[in-house]
C-alpha cells in the first residue's frame, strides 16, 4: 500500500525544482531558528567579510538591518545538515477544522515557504510538492520521509497550523529523509490570534528566512506625532528618526507595537510584515486625559486621527474643595447630633424639676452637659457653613 502511495506521489511531482547556485551569504538571524555559525561555501572556503559601505539615505526594505526579535534564544540548528541539499516543501497542513482551509489559502502558505527556500544560499535546490502528499500527517516522519525520498530530496519542510483556545498554533519542522526524523532544533511554533492569510504568510517567511539564512527584512510604519513618544516593537525599544511615519526595519512576521510617554503606555497592536514589504500604518496619538490609543490605517478608512493634545492636569483646588465640602457635611452632622443631645438633657432636667420641685445633683450635671453640647453644636454648625463655602469656592470658582 505504501509503495502504491509513493508511486502516486512521484507522478504528482510537477517539475518545480529550482536551482540556486552562487547565492550571497546572509547575516545570521537573531531568534527563532538561531544560526550564528558561518557556513562554508561549496568550494570549502570561508566567505570573505563584506566591505564596509557608507549608510544610504534611504535603504530598501530588504537591505535594512532588522530590529532583533524578542524572546529567549532558541537552540541552534545545525546548518551543515542543510548545506548543498535538496529541500522539498510539503503542502501546508491544517490539523483542525477551525479557521481558513481553502485550497488557495493552503497553496499560498506553501509557496511562501518555497519562495524563501529558492533564495537560500544553503540549499542546492528546492522542490514544491504536489497536493497528493497531503495524506501524510505533519508529524509522521516515516510518511513524510518516504515522500521526500521519492522526490529525491534530502530534507522536507512541513508547516502546519492547529486551533488552540482563542488562537492558532503555527508550527514548522524539517525532516531528514535518510534517518526519517525531525532535524534537531528545527521545529518552532508560534501562537497567533487569527489565521488570516497575510499573518500566516508573514510568519512563514520569518521562520523560513531564519532557518535557511535568507536575508529578509520589512518595515513597520508608525505615525507617532510627539517627540516624547517612545516606540516598542515586541517589547524592544525601536530607534526613532522623528520622521512621520517612522519606518522601522524588522524581520518578517507578526509583530506587537506599542508606544509610551514617560510611565504611561498604550495597549499593543499586532501588525503583519512581509519580506521586502511594510505593515499598514499604526497611528499613535495622545488624548487630553493622557491616553495613548493606537489605530490601524485600515480602521480609519482612508482618514487620519486627530493630532495629539497636551495632557490637561487636574487643578489641586478641585480635590481640596471636595475635601472641604466633605468635612463640612461631617461637621454639620455632628453638630446636629450634639444639638439634639443638648435638648434631650435639658428636657430630662426640666421634667425632674417639675416632678420634684427642685433640681437634683444629677439634673445639674445634665444641665452642664447640655450647655457644653449646645456650645459644641453651635461651633460645628458655624464651622460647617464656613467649610462648605470655602470648598465650593475652591471646587467650582477656580
Amino acid at each position: 500500500m505504501r509503495a502504491l502511495f509513493a508511486l502516486v506521489v512521484a507522478v504528482s511531482f510537477a517539475a518545480s525544482a529550482q536551482s540556486k547556485d552562487n547565492k550571497p551569504a546572509a547575516p545570521p538571524p537573531s531568534s527563532g531558528w538561531n544560526t550564528p555559525q558561518t557556513v562554508p561555501s561549496a568550494s570549502g572556503k570561508m566567505p570573505a567579510p563584506a566591505a564596509a559601505t557608507p549608510a544610504a539615505p534611504a535603504p530598501k526594505a530588504d537591505e535594512a538591518l532588522p530590529l532583533p526579535m524578542a524572546g529567549a534564544e532558541q537552540p541552534q540548528l545545525d546548518l551543515s545538515l542543510l548545506k548543498d541539499t535538496s529541500l522539498c516543501v510539503f503542502p501546508f497542513v491544517k490539523e483542525s477544522a477551525a479557521g481558513s482551509s481553502d485550497k488557495k489559502y493552503l497553496e499560498a502558505i506553501q509557496k511562501t515557504f518555497f519562495e524563501v527556500a529558492k533564495d537560500s544560499p544553503l540549499l542546492k535546490d528546492a522542490v514544491l510538492l504536489g497536493d497528493s502528499t497531503t495524506h501524510c500527517e505533519p508529524h509522521d516522519a516515516a510518511c513524510v520521509s518516504s515522500v521526500g525520498k521519492m522526490a529525491r530530496c534530502q530534507n522536507v519542510l512541513v508547516g502546519s497550523s492547529a486551533a488552540k483556545g482563542n488562537g492558532f498554533v503555527l508550527s514548522v519542522r524539517i525532516f531528514e529523509v535518510g534517518k526519517q526524523r525531525v532535524l534537531p532544533n528545527s521545529e518552532v511554533e508560534q501562537v497567533l490570534e487569527t489565521d488570516r492569510q497575510s499573518d500566516v504568510q508573514a510568519w512563514a517567511e520569518g521562520q523560513a528566512c531564519r532557518a535557511l539564512q535568507v536575508k529578509c527584512a520589512g518595515r513597520i510604519y508608525v505615525d507617532a506625532d510627539r517627540r516624547d513618544m517612545t516606540i516598542y516593537i515586541d517589547n524592544r525599544l525601536a530607534p526613532r528618526s522623528f520622521k512621520n511615519p517612522e519606518a522601522i526595519a524588522v524581520e518578517p512576521g507578526v509583530h506587537a507595537v506599542r508606544v509610551a510617554v514617560g510611565q504611561r503606555t498604550s495597549l499593543e497592536k499586532k501588525v503583519a510584515v512581509r519580506r521586502g514589504g511594510f505593515s499598514e500604518t499604526v497611528f499613535a496619538r495622545q488624548t487630553e486625559k493622557g491616553g495613548l490609543p493606537l489605530t490601524l490605517a485600515s480602521d480609519l478608512h482612508g482618514g487620519r486621527p486627530d493630532p495629539s493634545v497636551d495632557v490637561k492636569e487636574g487643578k489641586w483646588t478641585r480635590p481640596v474643595g471636595y475635601t472641604l465640602m466633605g468635612a463640612a457635611a461631617l461637621a454639620l452632622g455632628v453638630g446636629i447630633f450634639q444639638g439634639q443631645h443638648s435638648k434631650s438633657l435639658v428636657s430630662d432636667a426640666e421634667a425632674n424639676y417639675s416632678r420634684n420641685g427642685v433640681y437634683l445633683a444629677s439634673d445639674i450635671s445634665n444641665l452642664n452637659s447640655a450647655k457644653s453640647a449646645a456650645t459644641i453644636a453651635n461651633v460645628l454648625i458655624v464651622s460647617s457653613v464656613v467649610l462648605a463655602a470655602a470648598g465650593g469656592v475652591l471646587a467650582f470658582a477656580f
